[in-house]
């Protein structure tokens, strides 16, 4: 076991969970912490790769499990589902996430700062200013662009005022316009032609507990559809081999077109019709269509978790 005090947001890291990551670790170093490391929980996708490398932040250690009673602490998630191998028997010393509390349970008191935010980020950032300290560049960049990413660039319903005050603050410090960095940014990472459908189904998902089931529901965001349809049979395919692996009851895929504010739900399972009960809509294609959604955390998981807790 390590004396190092681990940092790591969820599996299949996006990049909020790695940035808040990186930046509480540079907080605490800033404050006095000593040993503190920043993870990713996983290979990182090619938005974040594109930020980090963007800003000349390193890309941080790779912790995939963890030993019992290693030091941890938790970002951008809060459920042992989305956690690295191990985190239930780790000595978990704090929390910080803007996510539904997923039953985390300790038997000991620790920190938990949980804020119904956008972004992890915007959490960070505003430790940042409580402590009287202004994050270097490339920490407000990297800050800034997960607030954009998880935020769709503000379209999304989880948006707040508070992010985009934070977001313009940080915008300022990194030396960059927001709306015009957070194109720019999806746009790197939406060429469909650069990822496989295993990429896709891994780049952004989450396994939650819904009822009796474990469901995955996964997102990738696209500038406009081109191309979609040249992969669409590899890629459904592919979700049902990862249902299947996982032992999973759903696998849910958002595929997300930016420019048009659309999802289309791809879901694989022995009756996705339920799915899209959970909606009240109708199952097209194996598809559920989604006009006007965005985000995962507000228009997706609630209304499936109440559906198959009901």
């Amino acid at each position: 076991m390590s004396d190092k005090i681990y940092i790591v947001g969820h599996k299949s890291p996006d990049t909020d969970s790695v940035c808040s990551a990186i930046a509480l670790a540079r907080l605490k170093e800033l404050t006095g912490t000593a040993n503190v490391v920043p993870c990713s929980a996983g290979k990182l996708n090619k938005e974040t790769e594109y930020v980090l490398n963007f800003y000349g932040v390193a890309i941080p250690e790779v912790l995939e499990s963890v030993e019992a009673g290693q030091p941890l602490v938790l970002v951008d998630h809060n459920e042992w589902g989305q956690a690295v191998a191990g985190g239930d028997q780790a000595k978990l010393i704090e929390v910080i996430d803007h996510h539904k509390i997923g039953g985390l349970q300790t038997s000991d008191p620790i920190h938990i700062r949980i804020e119904p935010v956008g972004s992890t980020c915007t959490i960070v950032a505003k430790a940042f200013k409580e402590q009287g300290l202004v994050p270097e560049k490339p920490i407000a960049g990297i800050l800034l662009a997960a607030i954009l990413s998880d935020t769709v660039i503000f379209k999304s319903p989880t948006c707040t005022e508070e992010d985009k005050v934070i977001a313009a603050e940080l915008a300022a410090i990194a030396g960059v316009d927001p709306k015009t960095f957070g194109i720019d940014m999806f746009k790197a990472s939406s060429n469909i032609a650069d990822r496989t459908p295993q990429s896709m189904i891994e780049e952004d998902l989450k396994a939650f507990t819904m009822g009796p089931h474990k469901i995955g529901v996964g997102q990738v965001s696209l500038m406009g559809m081109e191309g979609f349809e040249d992969v669409r049979a590899n890629l459904t395919a592919a979700i049902e081999a990862h249902r299947a692996a996982n032992d999973m009851k759903y696998l849910c895929l958002m595929v997300t077109d930016i420019l048009e504010d659309y999802t289309e739900l791809i879901v694989k399972g022995d009756n996705p019709e339920e799915v899209a009960k959970a909606f009240g809509k109708e199952l097209v294609n194996g598809s559920v269509p989604l006009p006007g959604v965005l985000s995962r955390k507000k228009q997706v998981v609630p209304q499936m978790t109440t559906y198959f807790q009901g």
